[in-house]
């Protein structure tokens, strides 16, 4: 009975959690509960015991915030200015100094623009028949585009010289003398202004000849006769870029001008005539006789030297040999029309 009351005794003890002393044989002891719910710390307790750490910080956070927007602000003022003073300094700076902005999308590079390459004028008397026929070619030339590497051919470009194309009986030349009533008589002034607007430009001149006797509407040496469609004048575009002819005839002059870009700079010079002979007299009648003065025929050379860069690229040399101009005495004709042979 004692023994069995005391382990009822031990037994109560257990289940209340209460430990004898030396008792280690009993289990672990019970780890204290919370307190009782009306024990617990009400929140507003916990808030006016905690706002003094939450104050704390938010005063820090707001501290470290404000700085990092004064440095910004700093540095973005900073970088207005520097900007400013790079653009009033740029402004003050010389134009050569200044870098230019970037191209987004760069034109491409010109080789050179078409510009005024060399220009010639040659006078007539008005009123004169071969004017129509020098007015009528003048328009058909005037325009002309020739490409570059391309050879012009003056018969080619002027056509047939007919009186069902404008042109009408002037004076030409058939080997020593003057005829009066030759169609398309006169076109040969067309030619020849063409010939020393290319001689000035520096183009290659291929196929030319001068005429048997020397007309003081040219210089001497420095002229090209035609004759459709056997005796022509032609000349190559060496230039690179397309050669414009534009082609003005007035009622006493005619200007010839080549628009394109120049390549070469030209020097010419001329000699002095040389080599003269007598001319003949001969007298004549009919309607196509046209009395003329006598002159003495001659020979000249004309230089034409070719430089680029300051070197001389090509020397060429012109050779020319006029016929004397026989002297005619035509029966027959009116006062007038002697009168007028005599000018």
């Amino acid at each position: 009975m004692p023994g069995r009351q005391a382990r009822r005794r031990r037994r109560a003890r257990r289940s209340r959690g209460v430990r004898r002393a030396g008792d280690v044989r009993g289990p672990r002891a019970a780890r204290p509960g919370p307190p009782p719910r009306a024990a617990r710390p009400s929140l507003a307790a916990c808030a006016r015991r905690g706002w003094p750490f939450v104050a704390v910080a938010l005063g820090a956070v707001a501290a470290v915030l404000g700085a990092y927007l004064a440095a910004d602000i700093g540095t973005r003022a900073g970088d207005r200015a520097s900007a400013a003073e790079r653009g009033t300094a740029l402004d003050q700076a010389p134009v050569a100094d200044r870098a230019p902005a970037p191209d987004p999308a760069p034109a491409p590079r010109r080789t050179g623009a078409p510009r005024l390459i060399s220009s010639y004028t040659t006078r007539f008397t008005p009123g004169e028949p071969r004017v129509r026929n020098i007015q009528i070619a003048a328009r058909i030339l005037d325009g002309t585009v020739v490409r570059p590497g391309r050879t012009f051919s003056f018969n080619k470009v002027i056509g047939p010289r007919t009186r069902a194309r404008g042109y009408v009986p002037a004076p030409s030349i058939r080997g020593d003398r003057m005829i009066a009533d030759d169609v398309g008589g006169g076109i040969c002034q067309v030619s020849s202004t063409l010939f020393n607007a290319v001689f000035e430009a520096g183009m290659r001149i291929r196929d030319t000849r001068s005429h048997t006797l020397w007309m003081p509407e040219y210089p001497v040496g420095r002229e090209a006769a035609v004759s459709y469609p056997e005796l022509d004048f032609t000349w190559e575009n060496d230039s690179g870029h397309p050669v414009t002819i534009r082609a003005f005839a007035t009622d006493s002059s005619l200007t010839v001008s080549l628009w394109g870009v120049r390549r070469y700079d030209v020097r010419a010079k001329t000699s002095r005539r040389y080599g003269f002979t007598p001319y003949r007299t001969v007298t004549d009648r009919g309607p196509r006789c046209l009395p003329t003065r006598g002159a003495r025929g001659f020979e000249v050379d004309v230089w034409r030297v070719l430089r680029r860069d300051g070197r001389t690229v090509r020397r060429e040399r012109f050779h020319t040999t006029y016929q004397p101009q026989a002297r005619v005495r035509c029966v027959g004709l009116s006062g007038d029309r002697r009168a007028g042979a005599d000018r």
